[in-house]
């Protein structure tokens, strides 16, 4: 197949991109002049179109000499926990999503599939299915939401498919230093104890591969409708805590409850990902336990590389 894909430089786009390519299929990878190309420098085959807008013309005479057959949309500005309530997580991503979506159908893509987030949901405290109300309680969520919604009409008021990933939470090696995983690393790297809430949370957490396949698999069955993205399995993060302490083999302690839960703090947080397994087949196989592992491996020698 051939795939336009967007957002390939972050850490789940690069992912698709490299699972995309491992079973064959054409990767035409849309970046800006100033996207910083290392994830995808770990692995050749894709075909870059840099360009400031997408709207730019050259990009649409570009794609045409190819006929791709499926849009898959990553990119999105804006998604630490600081940035979920700028407003320009609706004026900026809308606008990116409508170029995108327009992209698409100009250059004869058929099906359309994109990242929501389990934001969109809220702060449910439950195991989360498709068919749950849909409240988010940041802008983040509520952009999300509006993206999906908007381009589920586009694509059917243009006779394309349409598919959305609500993600919940992923990890693995090259995630962003700021999330919860690789800062525990961090801090334990460098023989600090991490300052945490209690961490009372159940959690759901799926390994970045897990979640490229979940992504492929949507693409090559073509499956159409609104997906949960998750592992299907909540752990409390205190027991996230203690297997990277154990992978480690530090002797620092964590410092649970030296940080305060957040008013709108979410303590459930679990995907029901039946739908996705019965429209692709696909399920998780990267135990925590393993995932864990080769996050930690890969972001000690990354530290110890840049030291």
């Amino acid at each position: 197949m051939k795939v336009v894909l967007t957002g390939a430089t972050g850490f789940i786009g690069s992912a698709v991109a490299a699972e995309l390519l491992a079973r064959g299929h054409a990767v035409f990878a849309l970046t800006r002049p100033e996207s910083d190309l290392s994830r995808l420098k770990r692995f050749g085959g894709w075909n870059g179109i840099s360009c400031d807008s997408w709207r730019d013309s050259v990009v649409k005479k570009n794609l045409l000499t190819v006929s791709p057959d499926t849009f898959v949309h990553c990119a999105w500005q804006g998604v630490v926990g600081a940035e979920r309530n700028a407003a320009w997580q609706i004026t900026t991503n809308l606008r990116i999503t409508s170029d995108a979506l327009e992209l698409a159908k100009a250059v004869g893509c058929s099906h359309w599939v994109s990242l929501g987030s389990q934001a969109e949901y809220g702060n449910l405290n439950h195991r989360i299915s498709e068919a749950c109300p849909l409240r988010p309680t940041t802008v983040y969520g509520k952009a999300k939401l509006i993206a999906g919604q908007a381009a589920l009409a586009y694509c059917d008021a243009e006779g394309m498919k349409a598919t959305i990933m609500r993600v919940f939470s992923t990890y693995g090696p090259g995630d962003a230093p700021s999330w919860f995983i690789p800062y525990i690393i961090r801090e334990f790297s460098a023989q600090r104890a991490p300052k945490l809430t209690a961490c009372e949370q159940l959690w759901d957490y799926l390994y970045v591969t897990d979640a490229a396949r979940a992504i492929v698999s949507v693409v090559e069955t073509r499956a159409v409708d609104v997906f949960n993205l998750g592992s299907g399995r909540a752990v409390q993060l205190r027991a996230v805590v203690e297997l990277i302490k154990k992978e480690m083999n530090v002797t620092e302690e964590p410092d649970f409850g030296a940080v305060q839960y957040r008013p709108d703090q979410v303590m459930c947080l679990e995907a029901d990902i039946t739908r996705l397994t019965q429209a692709t087949g696909w399920t998780p196989t990267v135990s925590l336990e393993s995932g864990i592992r080769n996050t930690v491996k890969f972001t000690t020698k990354t530290n110890t590389d840049q030291s």
